[in-house]
Formats: structure tokens, sequence, C-alpha cells
């Protein structure tokens, strides 16, 4: 088990709004674990992608400079996704209100690489609030063969210098129709993706509606939304694509 602090400079940008994505790029915290974190202002979500090892246990910890301070802790064994808060030297325990959504785990040989997903504020005063134009982002991790991998005890620290900028190449540009639409709706991908996750979040920003499409089966029925405008997220790989839609 392994642990460092991640020290991020943020750089605020003026830009278009649809393009509103900050992000850290991959940050290597030993030879076989990696993250990155990028924060989207337009759609009011954080996507955080780890690179881990196939067969361990890893976490990921915001606000805290170690796992004793509390730290807002997103942890997995690898199968299992669980929104944690950090006690100390202990197994991070799960919140009462879990807010991370998983978005895709594949394994390649050894391997595994997981996408997450959670709103920038989910109200949860348990949870880091993640902001665009804040000034410092800082992380913990760890990660082992078993729970033992939140023993930090005698462990090694190290301060990393990263910086968060405007992130274009993860917009995701789609095409959809009909729009207003009342009982189904068309989700044209970009050339290059083949597959992606659709949401569909209401104005008061809470997650209402999440399909699958690809680019021969794309389309969704919408007959149960209740009527009103949303905002749709497309994810793709690793790009991130949104629209205002109008139910009828």
């Amino acid at each position: 088990m392994k642990r460092t602090l991640l020290i991020l400079s943020l750089i605020a940008l003026g830009f278009n709004a649809n393009a509103q994505v900050f992000g850290t790029g991959a940050i290597n915290f030993n030879s076989n674990f990696s993250a990155s974190v990028s924060i989207s202002g337009a759609t009011n979500t954080t996507t955080l992608t780890l690179v881990v090892p196939s067969n361990v246990w890893f976490s990921v910890g915001f606000g805290g400079s170690n796992m004793s301070a509390g730290a807002d802790v997103f942890r997995s064994d690898g199968t299992t996704i669980t929104d944690a808060k950090s006690t100390g030297r202990f197994l991070p325990t799960a919140d009462s209100q879990q807010d991370w959504s998983l978005q895709s785990n594949s394994v390649s040989g050894s391997t595994r690489t997981m996408v997450v997903t959670r709103a920038n504020n989910t109200g949860d005063s348990n949870d880091f609030v993640f902001n665009p134009n804040t000034g410092n982002l800082t992380m913990i991790w760890a990660h082992g063969s078993s729970t033992s991998y939140a023993y930090h005890g005698g462990n090694r620290g190290a301060t990393v210098a990263g910086v968060l900028s405007t992130l274009e190449a993860n917009r995701l540009d789609f095409e959809m129709y009909p729009n207003p639409a009342s009982e189904s709706l068309t989700i044209q991908l970009p050339s290059g993706s083949s597959n992606a996750t659709v949401q569909f979040y209401d104005q008061i920003g809470k997650l209402a509606l999440t399909r699958s499409v690809t680019s021969s089966s794309n389309t969704i029925n919408v007959n149960n939304l209740s009527t009103g405008i949303y905002i749709l997220k497309v994810l793709s790989d690793d790009k991130i694509g949104t629209q205002k839609f109008i139910k009828q």
C-alpha cells in the first residue's frame, strides 16, 4: 500500500459554457496506478478515471491530507463502488448517501480502467465540492490486495505538482432528434464513437433516466419522462457532451 498527496493548481480560463471542462490529465500515483479528474461547470459533473491493477482494492480521497483527516473517499474492490469517508487507519466507512455512478469498468490483461461520475456539489455534507474555478485540489490515494490498503501507518507520502486546465478534447459532439420529443429520441454519435451512455437530468439536477446507445441502436424511449426541460449528457470513452432536451 502506498499513498500520496497531490496539490493541483487550476487555471481559470474564459470559454464557451458548453466547453466548460477542466481536467488534470493522467496523474501517475505510482508505476501502476493513475487517475484523472475532469470537472464540468456546464453539466455540474465530475468524472474520475482510474487505471489500476486488475486484482487490487483501491481508493482516492479529496479534501484531506491523509486518511485520518476526514477525507471524502471513493473506494472500490474492483467490482463494487462506494462513496465513503475516511475515519483513520481503517477501511473508509460508507456514506448513507451514495453519489458516485459507475460508467464503465473494463479489464485488459492485468489492468483495470474504471470511470465514475458524480455531481460537483451533491448537497451531502460528507462530500467534497468540486469547483472548476477553485485554486487547489488535494488528492490522497491507496491500493492493496485487500481492505488492508486503508492502513497508512509507516508508509511514505509525497507531494506532486499538477495542472487542472481546460479540456477541449474531452467534449463529445453529438446530434439528437427530434427535439422537442414526446415518445422517442434518436442520438447520433460522432464518427469514431460506437457506444455511449445517455443520461437525462431534470431542472434540479436529479438523474431521471439512463440508457445505453450504439451507433446502430440509438433510439431511446422517453415516453415515461415527465414533461419539461432536461440536460442530456452523453458519455463515450472519456468524452462528455451535453445538450438541452425538451420532453413534450
